[in-house]
């Protein structure tokens, strides 16, 4: 329970002259979902890594919460703060130091857009591969895994080479696999629960300027399951997904990349062997490919898609269970959970390409992502909400069954009351009432 608001009348000097804000509206009370309602007691906006420093040896020695937010693109509250705490603003930590065609180095607030875009100068991509949509903080997407479409390169976490921490007392440590490994494994894919991430070095790569894109449409998740186990199979392409959406539910696209230069176009017919379907094939430029959701989601954005509310279902599935998942599952989902703004999306990835701890994934060799990503835009039934949450946690029981895990940036919440009913277990670092989904 919150103890109430803090004395701030002791609150040191920041040294690199960052701001503490007290009043306003400004002061955030909610995330992507809009469900949860929590506003802190002050929000620090950080010039420096020696300003989060100094607020959080202060917040230890008071027992004052510390919770860091980059774009709050989580749907359960999972980055905001206690009323008894202080929340650390990380967008105004937004400098890039360095993009060489090794690594981008790049402090938390820096969006994964921007790291795209000067990679992409240099004929560079992350080497993890970026999410689908770029306009998340780079600490935020560290804290929590990564997961793009690149089916053999693991999570975003797995292609970091060092990260810039300040613990719980403050103090402000380096890390890689080779130095204070323990707070490296610990703070990537962790939340926010052991430290809070305030630069990285992530690896970047060589790649061709084009994306050959190939669209292949099945009637039925299974049939787009099996093709799509055929292409990880091979090995051949780059990227791969399932995804659905409104208004043709019934009709499940499976969308594979190939990156290649002008003068050595990929072999379609070759790729696509043995698939009894028809595929829309297009060329774009790699960065095209990349933003493809940015620039999809940009003019609902504008119109405050940002504001309603929203309901995500993200579940780490092993292969062998997936097919019971989605048999059980796919019948439930109606028009009432894919707006024209939402998507359901599956990814399928190599286990052996995960390294980090913090991601708890299933034991099998592949393993799919199942996202079902609802909003409440255009809805009108008032029984939306909570049907959804049921939803949630009847999937969530049912993924768990089947030996799925969950991917912390949804929602999982108690339909009577919107409080969030799984916490991650073990002592919390910066957030007595921590709200870490796992």
């Amino acid at each position: 329970m919150d103890s109430g608001a803090p004395d701030l009348s002791t609150f040191p000097e920041l040294p690199g002259r960052g701001a503490l804000v007290t009043e306003g509206d400004e002061l955030h009370a909610s995330d992507l979902g809009n469900l949860v309602d929590r506003r802190p007691a002050a929000i620090l906006r950080p010039r420096t890594t020696a300003d989060i420093a100094v607020a959080a040896a202060w917040c230890c020695r008071n027992g004052v919460p510390l919770r860091a937010h980059g774009t709050l693109h989580t749907t359960g509250g999972q980055a905001l703060c206690p009323s008894s705490g202080i929340q650390v603003d990380m967008r105004s930590l937004d400098l890039i130091h360095a993009v060489t065609d090794e690594h981008a180095d790049v402090e938390a607030g820096v969006l994964l857009h921007d790291v795209v875009w000067h990679a992409w100068l240099r004929g560079r991509r992350l080497t993890s591969g970026p999410t689908g949509y770029l306009q998340l903080s780079t600490g935020g997407v560290l804290s929590v895994g990564g997961i793009s479409s690149l089916h053999s390169e693991g999570a975003i976490i797995d292609r970091v080479r060092a990260v810039e921490v300040v613990t719980p007392p403050g103090a402000v440590r380096w890390c890689t696999p080779e130095r204070n490994r323990g707070l490296f494994d610990a703070v990537l894919g962790g939340l926010g629960c052991a430290g809070i991430i305030t630069r990285a070095r992530l690896a970047l790569t060589p790649v061709p300027p084009l994306a050959r894109v190939y669209d292949l449409h099945f009637p039925s998740l299974q049939d787009a399951v099996r093709a799509t186990r055929v292409l990880v199979g091979r090995g051949e392409v780059d990227d791969l997904l399932i995804r659905w959406f409104a208004p043709h539910r019934h009709r499940y696209q499976l969308r594979c990349t190939a990156y290649h230069r002008a003068d050595r176009p990929p072999d379609d017919a070759h790729l696509l062997r043995g698939l009894d379907v028809t595929a829309q094939v297009r060329d774009v430029t790699y960065w095209e490919f990349a933003t493809s959701t940015d620039n999809r989601y940009e003019p609902f954005v504008a119109a405050g898609w940002d504001r309603v509310h929203k309901v995500w279902a993200d579940y780490f599935m092993p292969d062998s269970a997936l097919d019971e998942f989605l048999t059980a599952t796919a019948p439930e989902i109606t028009e009432l959970d894919l707006s024209e703004t939402s998507i359901g999306l599956l990814i399928p990835h190599r286990r052996s390409s995960f390294t980090r701890p913090g991601l708890r994934l299933p034991d099998d060799e592949l393993v799919w992502l199942f996202d079902m990503l609802s909003d409440a835009a255009g809805q009108t039934d008032p029984f939306w909400l909570p049907d959804r949450l049921r939803r949630n946690q009847r999937w969530h029981r049912r993924a768990a069954e089947l030996g799925g895990t969950l991917y912390p940036i949804g929602t999982d919440l108690d339909p009577a009351s919107h409080a969030l009913v799984l916490a991650r277990p073990g002592q919390m670092s910066f957030a007595q009432e921590d709200q870490c989904l796992r």
